[in-house]
């Protein structure tokens, strides 16, 4: 999964990793980076295993409306036209192959 956060607060990312967390424990995530396209942004990628339950799950609290590959398997969503489970998430793309 890759977050990115429409702040340079770490603390937002952490606040938002929580919350990640708590969705599907176990995930891990990366340090966070400036995100290099964007100004006043930062990324972290996070990574974990889940099943079918999980995966439906997530894709209907992550977002409201996510775009997807043919295969249901990446799944990408930008926060300036959809809603984001946080309002700080400026995009998120999951990969569930």
């Amino acid at each position: 999964m890759k977050v990115v956060v429409s702040s340079l607060n770490e603390e937002d990312a952490f606040s938002i990793q929580k919350e990640l967390s708590s969705f599907l424990p176990g995930l891990g995530y990366s340090p966070c980076r400036a995100e290099p396209s964007l100004n006043d942004a930062i990324e972290f990628l996070a990574s974990g295993t889940c099943d079918e339950v999980q995966k439906d799950f997530l894709i209907h609290t992550l977002n409201n409306d996510f775009d997807h590959d043919e295969d249901d398997t990446e799944f990408w969503a930008y926060g300036f036209n959809t809603r984001m489970f946080n309002p700080l998430v400026y995009y998120l793309s999951m990969d569930f192959s």
